[in-house]
């Protein structure tokens, strides 16, 4: 039978056994006996939990076919969207499923460059932990690179959520949080298309210029193409997919069925899912529950073993009897039509090799100050060294452990001019990161004197007694530089910033030339 008829088939034999009790799923599969496939080509109805014949009713029985097409039976439970709560390389033949771990546990890594399967995060209120799936280029317009997630990853996992607002809603990887000094920020890119709908649960993430990226998922390595599996592939059982997730990390199953018709607890009930069950793990104990998905991991993508990427995870369902967790899939190549349709010009970001680090074209540069180009860049006095406004950090500098930030807070702490310094930040951080993202000529004069490269050289100070804060940036004084840095502000700031900002300039002692000890002493007797 041609594929389109069988597909037919299967659409009427949902609109049919959908109506029976307990039923939570029809689609298209191979048959399975005693746990092996016997390559036959079957309609895979999936119920609630499998029930010997004497228990049921007439009304609740099944047929052995329809339309003269066999039918298997399966367990399904409705599906629950796998974002996780907000906090208060393998053979890819043997990558196995993956033991439950908690709710909170999930990869909270900050990458850069950016990865596929890392965790992301929208600043809408209230929204859990989802991740980011892989990326995506525009076809015409070489500035615009996408990530691609859930949009339930983006809104919240609710029925009644507000929606997301494009071109406003903002995503961070690992977390959604800012940072004036750009230092420590996590955001990588604005929403800017997507829904949750009867076709797909999709969002794309227009990442900011100057972000750097990889072609790549952790643990997977570069995505070679993108496809759709076959009605044929799925009659197999033995149809081999992998995904990377920010909970359950690495893990390897096979296609259950394909186009199956399934209702989530969102109620939207869709007809092109994906059912993946997890490959067996030796390390997981007998009678203990095995994952492929949990809350996490909406929003990634898997591939098979040629590395195509096939589907983009958004759901899960616990099957009890059988002691696993199954994945919900939808294929990436109807989600990535559905956007060109709606006039995303978007293909697949691929890749040959692993390792090759792209960046976003179009960025604001500035130069370095040449005051800090040695100690920062590793570069010969006089060279020049521009970097992007947008960029988080500079390339070769160590990122602030938390352990270092804990302990230098501490140390501030415990001085009059650290203690104002500390309180200015607590009470207008929200402000001063504002500031610096809608107003330019704020961002400018914050850059050009050097703001972001001040911070991180301090940062360095701290570990290293020997490094010393530059006695000028750009030839001119230090304190010349930061007392611009607090007039830029100073315009557009609210009255209690403005009065806290010329407060903090006047009480500054001068910094030029002195060492993170001297810079201590020196706030100690202000």
């Amino acid at each position: 039978m041609p594929d389109e008829a069988l597909l037919a088939v299967k659409e009427r034999a949902a609109d049919v056994l959908m109506q029976i009790p307990g039923v939570t799923g029809v689609g298209i599969g191979g048959r399975e006996r005693d746990g092996s496939p016997t390559g036959e080509l079957v309609l895979k109805v999936f119920v609630q939990r499998k029930r010997p014949l004497a228990e049921l009713t007439p009304g609740e029985t099944l047929p052995t076919r329809f339309e003269g097409i066999g039918i298997d039976v399966s367990e399904l439970g409705i599906g629950r969207l796998e974002t996780a709560p907000p906090i208060e390389e393998a053979t890819p033949a043997t990558v196995p499923g993956s033991p439950l771990t908690s709710d909170h546990d999930t990869d909270d890594e900050r990458y850069r460059p950016l990865i596929g399967g890392s965790r992301v995060q929208s600043d809408m209120s209230g929204v859990g932990f989802g991740t980011l799936g892989c990326f995506l280029l525009h076809e015409t317009d070489l500035n615009k690179v996408y990530a691609i997630t859930n949009y339930h990853v983006i809104v919240g996992g609710g029925q009644n959520r507000p929606p997301a607002v494009a071109g406003s809603t903002r995503v961070g990887q690992s977390e959604a949080s800012s940072s004036p000094t750009k230092c420590c920020s996590h955001m990588i890119g604005t929403f800017v298309g997507g829904s949750r709908d009867t076709v797909r649960d999709a969002a794309l993430i227009q990442l900011d210029a100057g972000m750097e990226y990889r072609k790549e998922l952790i643990g997977i390595g570069v995505i070679t193409d993108t496809h759709t599996i076959t009605q044929q592939e799925a009659q197999t059982q033995r149809y081999a997919v992998r995904k990377r997730g920010a909970r359950t990390r690495l893990t390897g199953g096979v296609v259950e069925a394909i186009n199956t018709t399934h209702t989530t607890s969102d109620g939207f009930t869709r007809n092109n899912v994906t059912v993946v069950k997890p490959n067996p793990n030796i390390a997981v104990p007998a009678g203990r529950p095995l994952y492929f998905s949990d809350s996490g991991d909406s929003g990634s993508v898997l591939v098979n073993d040629q590395g195509q990427a096939v589907t983009l995870h958004y759901a899960g369902t616990f099957v009890a009897t059988q002691k696993m967790n199954k994945g919900l899939e939808l294929p990436i190549e109807q989600i990535i039509a559905t956007f060109v349709a709606e006039g995303f010009a978007i293909r697949m970001a691929t890749g040959t090799t692993t390792g090759v680090v792209f960046t976003v074209p179009g960025a604001t540069t500035v130069a370095l100050p040449q005051e800090l180009v040695p100690a920062l860049a590793g570069l010969p006095a006089g060279e020049s060294v521009r970097v992007p406004v947008e960029a988080s950090w500079l390339p070769g500098v160590p990122l602030p452990t938390p352990h270092l930030l804990a302990g230098l807070e501490q140390q501030l702490d415990s001085t009059r001019a650290g203690r104002r310094l500390i309180t200015l930040w607590l009470r207008h951080g929200s402000e001063l990161i504002a500031l610096l993202e809608s107003h330019r000529r704020v961002a400018l004069v914050w850059h050009r004197c050097g703001g972001p490269a001040l911070m991180q050289m301090f940062f360095r100070m701290t570990a290293d007694h020997t490094l010393a804060m530059p006695e000028t940036i750009n030839g001119r004084p230090l304190s010349e530089a930061l007392y611009r840095i607090a007039d830029a502000f100073a315009p557009y700031a609210s009255p209690g910033l403005r009065h806290d900002l010329a407060e903090a300039r006047a009480a500054l002692p001068d910094l030029g030339g002195m060492t993170y000890p001297q810079v201590l002493t020196a706030f100690r007797l202000e």
